[in-house]
């Protein structure tokens, strides 16, 4: 049987990518308590950025990520009820707060790097499938859309597309012409 969004063209990427994307977070959730990470695979890189950087403020992180704010404090307040990391009051400045990893985040992210290490294996193996230069040509996808965002190129695709429709309404064809002279 045929894929239906396989079908529908380049116009379901994103249907495309989400369905990767889902498929490779469920596997991780699947396999991470066989190695013992506890931690939703979605969160895993916010331990590791806590660990790499030190506490940092929800904004920062959210920057940290590329991800949205509010998407992080889901992140940060499922890692807090684990018990991963704690937000408290920033030493700099104590009008606001930073998150920072607990002592059982520290360990959690000690066995989520062993388990991105095979992760990264299987990772790799996945990418060959869709040939050399797949990770570069994503990544290039990524900056592409930091550097012209996809809704800038909806519009200019969607002016390009009524610019040629208009142009093919006001050209008359050469056997509308010969139609046209025979009238005269």
């Amino acid at each position: 049987m045929n894929d239906f969004i396989e079908a529908q063209g380049p116009a379901f990427l994103a249907h495309l990518l989400r369905r990767l994307a889902d498929e490779l977070v469920q596997g991780a959730a699947d396999w991470y308590p066989a190695v013992g990470v506890g931690s939703p695979p979605r969160t895993v890189s916010t331990l590791i950025a806590l660990d790499e950087h030190g506490p940092l403020g929800v904004t920062e992180l959210a920057g940290r990520l590329r991800q949205s704010h509010p998407l992080v404090i889901v992140w940060i307040r499922e890692l807090s009820r684990l018990s991963l990391v704690e937000q408290v009051d920033d030493p700099a400045d104590r009008r606001r707060t930073v998150v920072r990893l607990t002592g059982a985040g520290r360990r959690e992210v000690k066995k989520a790097r062993a388990a991105l290490q095979v992760m990264a294996q299987a990772s790799r193996e996945l990418l060959a499938l869709a040939g050399p230069g797949a990770w570069a040509g994503l990544w290039a996808m990524e900056r592409g859309c930091r550097e012209r965002p996809f809704v800038e190129r909806l519009r200019d695709a969607a002016a390009k597309r009524a610019a040629r429709a208009s142009k093919a309404a006001t050209m008359v064809s050469p056997r509308r012409r010969r139609a046209a002279a025979r009238m005269r």
